[in-house]
């Protein structure tokens, strides 16, 4: 299996593991209930009759009444920050409490990154697997599904969720000489899927299981593609945790055939998408220029998310404050605060709301204290399994009032 270099996996294992989550001292304060994250809803027409988040709320309200004809869905992509499902499952678990457990959402079929994470699944696979991510090995046709694909000839993917399933969708790609999958529920075979096609195209089959499947296995015969596979329940709530380490804005915008991106988001039909990117860029991006980049290639990402479902709503939340843990006297990151402007001016430019988490957990340095309290790691950019929980409440408050 190919996968990233060693540096990589052990920088992770330093900065994101809640293993070194905090310093030992006794007057270390305790987590307080979260304020309520702050959501600037935009006006999405001239008139500011519609914003940013109506559709978000119509979904819920219909997902309340028990009338909305499938899950309610949150795509959230993000960086390091996301990709232990800390943050997201959280948040996951907030909703599934308050309106039912939706399924798993999308999983990938093998991670583009050993410490993406999904709680809400347990994933077994065999065969030789090449597996790609936008921020990992870019395949040459930059066909990479939400984010990351996994190819094999002759392999076993075994996915087996904690909750409810009453529906399988295969996100794969068809190709010429391309193999088949067969899908079994409970080893009881429900489907054999042929990939084969005369040119690479996108390609989706919806099956139904029975409901409380335990177990959902994809046998493959000759060579396949996946991207990956939506486990979900006919009601309830959902969120994709599609978080990569090493992530950034320019690896989702530019390292996925953008036609190709788009057609697996209006796929995916989501009722809100969230993108919290910033925390790699943060560490060398600098005022001026690059900065501006950084808002260009954040309007090219939204214009796809935009695109893709432009009547669905979608959030941009900010990166956190981080301190230069390189440095002696460990400063604040002087790029943050320009950051979260550019992506503030870019979330209104395309109707997405805005969250500012770096106002909201104390603007400049006060990852310090977050360090203090044990919600953040060692290297004051990473949240613990606290912060994270404390972020993903903040977030769940401000969604369902």
């Amino acid at each position: 299996m190919r996968r990233a270099g060693l540096a990589s996996i052990l920088f992770v294992i330093a900065t994101s593991t809640t293993s070194v989550s905090t310093p030992a001292r006794a007057d270390r304060k305790q987590p307080t209930p979260p304020v309520p994250a702050k959501l600037e809803d935009a006006c999405v027409d001239a008139g500011c009759k519609q914003h940013a988040l109506d559709a978000w709320r119509a979904a819920l309200a219909q997902t309340q009444a028990r009338t909305a004809p499938h899950p309610l869905r949150i795509s959230y992509f993000g960086d390091s920050l996301t990709a232990d499902d800390h943050i997201t499952d959280a948040l996951r678990k907030k909703l599934q409490a308050q309106l039912g457990d939706g399924g798993a959402g999308f999983v990938w079929a093998v991670p583009p990154h050993p410490f993406c994470q999904h709680a809400a699944i347990a994933r077994a696979y065999t065969g030789e697997w090449l597996v790609h991510g936008v921020s990992t090995a870019v395949p040459g046709d930059r066909l990479l599904g939400l984010g990351g694909s996994a190819e094999v000839t002759d392999g076993v993917v075994r996915l087996t969720p904690t909750g409810a399933l009453d529906s399988v969708d295969l996100h794969y790609l068809a190709q010429p000489h391309g193999g088949s999958i067969e899908v079994l529920a409970d080893r009881t075979s429900v489907a054999t899927i042929a990939t084969a096609g005369e040119r690479k195209k996108a390609g989706f089959a919806r099956l139904d299981v029975p409901s409380g499947t335990k177990r959902v296995e994809l046998r493959i015969a000759g060579r396949v593609r996946l991207f990956g596979a939506t486990l979900e329940a006919k009601t309830g709530a959902v969120v994709d945790n599609l978080g990569i380490v090493n992530a950034t804005a320019k690896a989702f915008a530019h390292h996925n055939m953008d036609e190709h991106w788009k057609n697996q988001l209006v796929h995916r039909a989501s009722d809100l998408v969230v993108v919290m990117l910033g925390t790699n860029e943060a560490e060398w991006l600098h005022k001026g220029p690059s900065i501006d980049e950084h808002e260009r290639v954040f309007d090219e990402l939204l214009t796809t998310v935009r695109a893709a479902n432009p009547t669905g709503s979608c959030v941009v939340v900010s990166p956190l404050d981080q301190l230069d843990w390189r440095t002696e006297t460990m400063p604040p990151r002087e790029s943050v605060p320009a950051m979260v402007e550019a992506q503030r001016r870019a979330a209104g430019r395309h109707g997405c709301a805005f969250w500012d988490v770096y106002t909201w957990m104390g603007g400049k340095g006060a990852s310090r204290g977050w360090y203090t309290r044990g919600l953040v790691v060692k290297d004051f950019q990473h949240p613990t399994t606290a912060g994270s929980e404390l972020i993903a409440a903040a977030l769940f408050a401000a969604l369902v009032p």
